[in-house]
């Protein structure tokens, strides 16, 4: 990925960031000309479901929001046939920059190592935005997006999706 590719990705990101915000301080105001909306994400804490992730796979996935602003994320994917096994697993630490009444918007980084029994694999840490939008209490959706680089210097763009129950 080149370096126009990397400034202009950073760009979206931080316009996506700006406009979250911004939404965000108009929300109340149309939410008091109206009527109050239940923020759906107030009070969660631990949430089982499944992420799928580009370029480099997940596929169950556990959060856990410590507080009403930070949390922490992990997605694992072992696959394992005849003695040999792949995979990898992602640890995440999640910043919950908004916080509306349906739709959130996060901010998470963390390493993803690659399991492989002959080893000597580079770790990717990724950087993403996400938004998580809230259809109940107990389950939202979510979508990240932003970069990822290994310890080798490839850079590239980080795509994922997924759904969670809370509990």
């Amino acid at each position: 990925m080149n370096r126009r590719s990397i400034v202009a990705m950073l760009a979206i990101v931080a316009f996506l960031i700006v406009s979250a915000s911004a939404l965000a301080q108009e929300a109340p105001a149309v939410a008091a000309a109206t009527e109050q909306l239940e923020n759906l994400s107030v009070g969660r804490s631990f949430g089982l479901g499944l992420q799928g992730e580009f370029p480099w796979g997940g596929l169950l996935s556990a959060r856990y929001w410590a507080t009403e602003r930070w949390g922490v994320e992990g997605v694992f994917f072992v696959l394992a046939e005849g003695g040999d096994f792949a995979g990898i697993v992602t640890a995440r630490a999640l910043y919950r920059a908004v916080d509306a009444a349906a739709v959130d918007f996060y901010v998470a980084a963390g390493p993803s190592f690659q399991l492989s029994r002959y080893g000597g694999e580079p770790i990717i840490g990724s950087l993403v935005g996400g938004i998580e939008i809230n259809f109940s209490r107990g389950f939202a959706w979510n979508v990240k997006f932003g970069l990822a680089a290994n310890t080798l210097g490839k850079v590239w763009t980080a795509f994922g999706t997924g759904m969670h129950f809370y509990f």
